[in-house]
């Protein structure tokens, strides 16, 4: 999308209908990737030049939209924004957004059914027809985005990646989203303590539906559903047994699986290959965590399973 066309415009965010206005002169240049799953989509853009977009997301999604960068402030709804907010929108919500020059954003779109899943209170989270949330974009939620940028930014290609990693990176990213949203007092149980025996029962449940599920991809919304808690009750649980969150918890899990994968590996092993359907995307980033956690990089995890000696029969 080199030009101002606003028919591709009106496709900025899916299943939305948009009218954008080039508020800045000059010639607009913009960016957007688009990616799918049966049950989010998510859309990322950069922008050069300020753009007025107005018009209705998505009849049956909450949507989700981050403002990541841009040089000046944003107007949402009339009201200034800055960097770094989120602003959340219920199904059918109307969209008024002023984007300043080098904008970039994000927009994440699921079924309400996923968040209250994770035991949040929608009304709590909305105030009319959408809510502003400051300072969401913090350096948690920025590394994050660092990790799922290969798959999702607008410099990403994503149709080189296959649906199931498009999944686990969608899952990741909402994971934080709504985590922020707990923490805001979205929880409908924000604050309850938890005893002994309901800590162990929840742990019990959680560990029961892990070790069932094969596939690298665990929502955290049937993580909480499979425990029979909410999110918030969730991260005390593992926090309180595990001193970890459950998102730290499912990463290490996902860490020992790529291990095990290249003990086992041979000379066709891609480490790549694995740590991609495994979920880690930014390849740096998980070279770092495999070699911090496990004392050895992992070529020579793969190097040393194949060196190691036939016993003698």
């Amino acid at each position: 999308m080199l030009d101002f066309d606003p028919e591709v415009m009106a496709m900025a965010v899916q299943d939305g209908v948009l009218e954008h206005v080039q508020i800045e002169r000059g010639i607009f240049r913009g960016r957007i990737a688009h990616t799918s799953t049966a049950a989010s989509r998510v859309d990322w853009g950069s922008y050069a030049l300020s753009v007025l977009a107005r018009g209705d997301l998505s009849r049956d999604m909450v949507s989700f939209t981050l403002g990541l960068g841009g040089s000046g402030d944003w107007r949402v709804h009339g009201q200034s924004a800055v960097n770094g907010d989120m602003i959340v929108f219920p199904e059918g919500g109307e969209l008024l957004i002023a984007l300043p020059p080098q904008a970039q954003w994000l927009s994440v779109q699921v079924p309400r059914g996923r968040i209250e899943a994770a035991g949040l209170v929608l009304s709590r989270c909305l105030e009319g027809s959408a809510r502003r949330m400051a300072g969401v974009f913090d350096a948690g939620l920025m590394q994050t985005l660092f990790d799922l940028a290969p798959v999702l930014s607008p410099q990403a290609q994503p149709a080189g990646f296959d649906v199931a990693t498009i999944t686990i990176a969608h899952d990741e990213l909402l994971a934080s989203l709504i985590g922020e949203l707990a923490r805001r007092g979205g929880a409908s149980d924000a604050g309850a303590a938890l005893s002994p025996g309901e800590r162990w029962r929840v742990i019990r449940r959680a560990e029961a539906y892990l070790d069932a599920c094969a596939e690298p991809s665990v929502r955290i919304d049937d993580l909480c559903e499979a425990a029979c808690t909410s999110l918030s009750r969730l991260e005390r649980a593992f926090r309180e047994t595990f001193g970890l969150s459950p998102r730290r918890y499912l990463m290490l899990r996902r860490l020992a699986a790529v291990r095990r994968e290249l003990l086992r590996g041979d000379a066709q092993t891609s480490i790549t290959e694995v740590a991609t359907r495994w979920g880690f995307f930014h390849l740096g980033r998980f070279s770092k965590e495999y070699r911090d956690h496990f004392s050895e990089r992992p070529s020579q995890t793969l190097r040393n399973q194949r060196t190691v000696p036939t016993p003698l029969r």
